[in-house]
């Protein structure tokens, strides 16, 4: 994939957006996808806390496989709307979607309890500190986090995006982006590049090898051993990008930024693991999983 292809498949894909959807409306429309394409197979993954169903979307059956998941924390909405433009753009036969022979799994909303107005609505939201959260409490788990460790269990995801923003603060904050491992600095440009073209401004906070905006995740310390993306590491990269809403930025922006990104992260994954087919050494992926 060159930069350029994913920059214009990711405003091809992100055409539709005028607003980023808030939960239920996401998981209707991924509902209504699966009812009008075969293709699009709706699997029950769990439960939440309280009670509502979790679904998984899957799309293809080649490998990798591949998991996006939205919505993990209150109010970070961006991703939602991400994985039903991917979705759309599977159902509607995107020729660059189309030539990626992997197998896609989309969660639309991971954590539904959580959501302002039980989902129905974008309010702005901030954590609260007496929750769990999602992807940080494996040593205590919700439902939601054994759901989305058991289903990447059973599919073992060589690539996950987990959709993490920061649309529910409304504030501008230049973006971030998160690696379970250290990337080579010419993917990191080409993420910054996508960013730069899309119109937003990025975390200054030069990593000594990757630059700006990037982060390995065993920087979080401690936090990170309790986390779910530690778990997800087992299989391959995680990776997260946290887009805010920025003056003149439109939605479709956000979005298609967080798209761009999920393919970049997804071509050097790809990449790495035709590499080592090619080596014979691609082994047991249980070992991946980086080292404090």
């Amino acid at each position: 994939m060159n930069t350029e292809t994913i920059i214009t498949t990711a405003n091809c894909l992100s055409s539709w957006v005028t607003d980023i959807l808030a939960p239920i409306e996401v998981l209707r429309e991924c509902n209504a996808l699966a009812a009008k394409n075969e293709a699009v197979r709706e699997v029950r993954i769990g439960q939440t806390e309280s009670g509502h169903c979790l679904k998984a979307y899957e799309f293809g059956c080649g490998q990798p496989h591949t998991l996006f998941y939205g919505f993990p924390d209150p109010g970070e909405a961006v991703g939602g709307t991400t994985i039903l433009a991917l979705l759309r753009g599977l159902t509607e036969k995107n020729k660059f979607l189309g030539s990626l022979k992997i197998g896609w799994h989309f969660i639309p909303c991971l954590n539904l309890d959580d959501q302002p107005d039980g989902g129905a609505s974008l309010t702005s939201i901030f954590r609260n500190p007496n929750i769990r959260e999602v992807d940080w409490c494996t040593d205590n788990p919700r439902s939601e986090t054994t759901a989305l460790l058991g289903y990447a269990e059973s599919i073992r995801p060589t690539f996950t995006y987990s959709l993490h923003d920061e649309y529910h603060s409304g504030e501008s904050i230049p973006v971030c982006m998160g690696v379970s491992e250290p990337l080579e600095r010419s993917v990191c440009q080409r993420a910054r590049t996508c960013l730069s073209t899309f119109g937003l401004q990025i975390k200054k906070n030069p990593h000594e090898t990757m630059g700006d905006a990037f982060t390995v995740m065993t920087q979080f310390g401690d936090d990170y051993l309790k986390s779910t993306f530690l778990r997800l590491a087992r299989y391959g990269l995680v990776g997260t990008c946290e887009v805010s809403q920025q003056k003149g930025l439109s939605p479709s922006k956000l979005v298609s930024a967080q798209i761009a990104i999920g393919m970049v992260l997804l071509d050097v994954t790809m990449k790495n693991r035709t590499k080592s087919i090619k080596q014979g050494v691609e082994g047991d992926t249980l070992n991946r999983a980086p080292q404090l």
